[in-house]
């Protein structure tokens, strides 16, 4: 196995683990759902990409002629949002592995480490995604563990989404907040 190979193998296992974590707890699980989603529907503002669909041409051509943006043709803005999943990913690992100020009084650093941990376990959720569509790297066990991964993921009913999602919308991009979710794009299926 190559390399980058393995590279997605090990972001998958710990993306794994940290989804098995938060599944044992019903409302920890909604609110991950709600990272993932809100991660989504920012996505779809900041970069003009639907990740559930980003491998169907169908919906390149279709976007590029609807949605025509300075951000580049449908594929340019593809390898933007895999840029920008890896971006979030690195600035909450970071987050995570340095802390927060000490002048933060440790209840609230828990919460916000703890948010920083979904961000990015949803940011690795859409890479390892994106990677297994485009069938790039990580081979067949990189398809079969995000499948089982979102298995998991749309256990969450919609009806639970909502508020989760709220709580991340706008943290993700610098100036990209999400006013209306789209709760019909529930349970995603990529």
């Amino acid at each position: 196995m190559s390399e980058p190979d393995i590279s997605w193998i090990d972001m998958a296992a710990q993306a794994t683990a940290a989804v098995e974590s938060f599944a044992t707890n019903e409302e920890l699980l909604a609110l991950f759902a709600g990272a993932v989603f809100a991660l989504h529907q920012d996505t779809i503002h900041a970069c003009a990409v639907d990740m559930a669909r980003a491998d169907d041409p169908g919906q390149a051509a279709a976007i590029n002629a609807a949605q025509p943006t300075p951000l580049g043709d449908y594929a340019a803005r593809v390898v933007l949002t895999m840029k920008a999943l890896g971006t979030i990913e690195r600035a909450n690992r970071e987050l995570i592995a340095h802390g927060l100020s000490p002048d933060i009084a440790q209840d609230a650093a828990r919460v916000h480490l703890s948010l920083a941990r979904l961000r990015l376990t949803a940011a690795r959720l859409w890479l390892l995604t994106m990677q297994a569509r485009a069938g790039d790297g990580g081979g067949a066990g990189l398809r079969v563990g995000v499948a089982g991964l979102w298995a998991r993921l749309q256990t969450v009913p919609g009806n639970k989404l909502g508020e989760s999602a709220n709580i991340f919308v706008g943290s993700y991009y610098d100036n990209i907040r999400s006013d209306q979710l789209d709760l019909a794009a529930w349970p995603l299926s990529p």
